[in-house]
C-alpha cells in the first residue's frame, strides 16, 4: 500500500451531518445532497470534500454514530442552511489513495493498522478521514487520511 505524509492546516469547514450506521445508503444520500448544495453555492468545482466519521462504532452504538461531509471554506464565505460551520483541526496525516469500492475500502481497513505500525508511525487521537476531489470522484478514487503524530 503506497503512503505519503501530509501536514494539513487548521481550516474552517461547512458540513452536513448524518447520525446513524456508517457506510449505508444514508451516507451516500448525504454525499449527494452535500455535493448539490456545494454546487448551488459555487464551491464544488475546485474544492476538496472530506468525509469524517466522528465516532468509533465499537464504542458508540451504531445508530448514534456521527458522519460529517465537509468542504473547506474561507473565512469570508457565508455558509447557508442547511450546512453547519465548523473547524477542521488539521495536523499530520498518512495519506493512502484507494479505489472507492467496498472491496478496496474493506481491504484498506483490514491492513491499515499493521501498515502504520510497519512504518514506525503513531496514531493521533483524531478521526480517520476520507478525502475526495471532483477529479477523484470522476475516477471512483478517494484518499484515506490517517492522523499521525
Amino acid at each position: 500500500m503506497e503512503m505519503t505524509i501530509e501536514e494539513l492546516p487548521e481550516s474552517r469547514i461547512a458540513y452536513f451531518r448524518n447520525v446513524g450506521e456508517y457506510g449505508g445508503k444514508q451516507n451516500q444520500e448525504l454525499m449527494e445532497s452535500f455535493k448539490k448544495w456545494a454546487q448551488l453555492n459555487g464551491i464544488f468545482n475546485n474544492s476538496t470534500i472530506l468525509g469524517i466519521p466522528q465516532d468509533n462504532p465499537e464504542i458508540i452504538p451504531k445508530e448514534e454514530c456521527r458522519y460529517d461531509i465537509c468542504i473547506i471554506v474561507n473565512n469570508h464565505f457565508m455558509v447557508k442552511e442547511p450546512a453547519l460551520v465548523g473547524k477542521f483541526t488539521g495536523g499530520k496525516y498518512a495519506v493512502f489513495l484507494i479505489d472507492h469500492t467496498k472491496e478496496a475500502i474493506s481491504k484498506f481497513w483490514d491492513s491499515i493498522f499493521s501498515e502504520i505500525e510497519k512504518s514506525d508511525l503513531s496514531l493521533r487521537e483524531e478521526p480517520i478521514i476520507e478525502r475526495y476531489t471532483p477529479q477523484m470522484i470522476d475516477k471512483h478514487l478517494c484518499e484515506i487520511l490517517v492522523p499521525i503524530v
